[in-house]
């Protein structure tokens, strides 16, 4: 877990490095008018061709750094809106300041940003950065509490600009995408490239404790069930339960047990059963557990992949797999 640094030298500093971080791709100043119709201001902005980007630093002392973005070269005079503000606070932890550095367990120093986006339009905010922003998102100790973050980029690294820059055109394409679907109801059906679409999405939490501790307990009795049936099982170091083949020289099943479903759980699960038998001669059946009420999401789909699905329901002290004998179990001449 991350923890926000509220250190104001540290702070100060930390921002001077993050300014240094763009020298090196400057290409020249552009005097702009920057903010909007009616409400601008004359300003010098720094543009890159390579990042794609212009960036404008002033710090406003005893309150905040201000950084604002821009995407594509603007022309000299032009008013030019702020695509994205990076901004960080005089010192202390200010969570209405979108922007903050954090550090990890063994030092490194990142840029973060807490989803705090502008723009004065109907669908921009902080709600459409929450659930739509697509990057590297990890828990903050934020204080005294603990609070999900985009990470924009590692500051120590050489390549800080270009992770910065690639923010700023995420935050860009964000913008555009919802005021476009607002006004015409655009839903994008053309087949492209978009950079907003590369990274991840935030977890929806810390991981179901409850849940991961009946994982256990649901493998155990499903190969309790197995063995009552006659069938001859094992497990190692990739399978935590496998049924052997009637001649007994190889896997006839291979199962996988899921307590907490959410998406990523469910995709590593079904990258370990393609992963661990793809090396088996005798190809085994590949067989995915989940609790009962969550089974229709992903049957139909993962029959597609030649992955069968199964169900689990927990009633008190009991484990009850009612369509377990739905599986090809009959591959195995005991029964």
């Amino acid at each position: 877990m991350l923890k926000v640094i509220a250190d104001q030298p540290a702070i100060r500093k930390f921002t001077r490095q993050f300014v240094q971080k763009f020298k090196p791709f400057i290409d020249e100043k552009i005097k702009i008018k920057l903010g909007h119709q009616g409400a601008s201001f004359p300003a010098k902005v720094f543009w890159s061709k390579k990042l794609g980007i212009w960036m404008f630093s002033h710090a406003v002392k005893e309150v905040r750094y201000w950084n604002a973005f821009g995407v594509g070269k603007p022309a000299p005079g032009e008013v030019v809106s702020i695509t994205a503000e990076i901004n960080f606070p005089w010192s202390g932890i200010d969570r209405k300041t979108g922007g903050a550095f954090a550090t990890d367990a063994w030092g490194n120093i990142y840029a973060i940003h807490r989803g705090k986006i502008g723009g004065g339009k109907k669908g921009v905010g902080k709600s459409l950065f929450e659930h739509n922003y697509r990057g590297v998102w990890s828990f903050m100790e934020d204080g005294d509490c603990v609070t999900h973050a985009a990470v924009i980029g590692a500051l120590t690294s050489t390549r800080f600009a270009l992770q910065a820059a690639q923010f700023v055109k995420k935050i860009e394409i964000l913008k555009s995408s919802a005021v476009r679907c607002a006004q015409t109801g655009l839903n994008f059906p053309e087949i492209t490239f978009r950079e907003n679409l590369v990274g991840n999405l935030p977890v929806s939490g810390e991981p179901d404790v409850t849940a991961e501790c009946d994982r256990d307990l649901v493998i155990s009795s499903l190969a309790s069930l197995l063995q009552r049936w006659k069938f001859r099982i094992g497990n190692d170091d990739n399978h935590e339960l496998f049924v052997v083949d009637s001649a007994g020289s190889g896997i006839s099943h291979a199962f996988e047990v899921l307590t907490d479903t959410r998406e990523k759980n469910v995709l590593a699960a079904v990258a370990r059963l393609l992963l661990h038998v793809s090396a088996c001669a005798e190809k085994p059946l590949l067989v995915l557990v989940l609790p009962e009420e969550k089974i229709n999401h992903y049957t139909q789909v993962l029959q597609q992949m030649s992955i069968a699905v199964t169900s689990f329901r927990l009633e008190e002290d009991r484990i009850i797999f009612p369509d377990l004998g739905k599986i090809r179990l009959d591959q195995n001449p005991q029964l």
